[in-house]
């Protein structure tokens, strides 16, 4: 059909302008995927001084004091009973976050993994080079579809 003798022109003009132009960019940039946010992630571990905020927050003495005060405030009065604390009374505070330290420690070295083996998965992946794409995304050259019955009613 005459839909295809255009798609084969426009596919030998596309490889000729391709070979002519050798330095264009891709249309998909290669990108590092450490840039991406990635859901899958394992997050990381709180500090010491997190857990124990969040330990003394539950505790209904500490809950009267900071009710009604602003977020500087609960801060504010938060770091000076961690400062007050010896190292005994911290202990236990720094012995959780090693756990959860080591437990992400783990998380993290698999999802590493997994992460270089979907590299290595795309590492194959031929881009396109960018050959005259307008704003919608669409190749103002290469020829249109015929409409169909359906699309014509």
């Amino acid at each position: 059909s005459s839909y295809e003798k255009e798609m084969e022109k426009y596919r030998t003009d596309l490889a000729e302008w391709e070979r002519q132009r050798p330095d264009t960019k891709p249309l998909l940039e290669p990108f590092d995927v450490t840039t991406i946010k990635e859901p899958y992630e394992p997050k990381k571990c709180p500090s010491s001084y997190s857990i124990f905020c969040a330990d003394v927050k539950t505790k209904p003495h500490i809950k009267e004091e900071l009710k009604g005060k602003s977020r500087s405030e609960r801060a504010d009065i938060l770091s000076k009973l961690w400062h007050c604390m010896d190292d005994d009374q911290k202990r236990p505070y720094r012995k959780q976050e090693a756990k959860l330290q080591s437990s992400y420690e783990k998380e993290m070295k698999k999802y590493r993994a997994s992460l270089e083996e979907w590299k290595r998965r795309i590492s194959n992946v031929q881009f396109r080079p960018h050959h005259g794409i307008n704003q919608m995304g669409k190749e103002p050259t290469k020829p249109k579809k015929y409409p169909t019955s359906y699309s014509l009613f």
